[in-house]
């Protein structure tokens, strides 16, 4: 189940970003370790076209976080996944979670195309997007740079086939 993130969901993201490295990860460089709820607070009014989700299993139990982008081509861009529920890592949510997601992408943009960034290193979220049906494409799209560290950074694609 998917429901809209809420400002008191805020403890359940602190409680899941444990370090700088895993906060990198999953949001780029927009947040800074320790997050804070002000750095939510102000992304979300900075981009209030983007919304924030709250992933939880089937028994109800809160999982992950996960954010829609629109974007100017018309297609939506999924950002900032985590399965942040450590203890529910490697079960098969977040495929799940990716799935809510795309299905939540075309139901708000009517669209058949849905895409989103992945670090080349970041094997385990790649393993899962492919698992849902994200291909690359073939160019890498943008390196970022954190702490003099470059990281490449890399277009997945999702596109419904028809009759879905």
């Amino acid at each position: 189940m998917l429901k809209p993130y809420k400002s008191s969901d805020f403890k359940l993201l602190k409680n899941w970003v444990t370090d700088a490295e895993l906060l990198l990860q999953f949001s780029g460089t927009d947040f800074t370790f320790p997050l804070i709820e002000q750095q939510i607070v102000d992304y979300r009014i900075k981009h209030s076209d983007r919304c924030f989700y709250i992933g939880y299993t089937q028994d109800g139990l809160p999982f992950s976080f996960g954010e829609i982008i629109a974007q100017e081509s018309g297609y939506p861009r999924l950002a900032r996944i985590l399965i942040g529920e450590p203890s529910l890592r490697g079960q098969g949510l977040g495929r799940y979670f990716i799935e809510l997601l795309v299905e939540e992408s075309k139901r708000l943009y009517n669209t058949n195309t849905v895409e989103l960034f992945t670090g080349e290193k970041n094997y385990a979220a790649i393993r899962c997007y492919e698992s849902v049906g994200f291909k690359f494409l073939p160019e890498k799209s943008k390196t970022m740079v954190h702490e003099e560290i470059s990281y490449d950074i890399h277009k997945m694609v999702f596109t419904y086939e028809s009759g879905e």
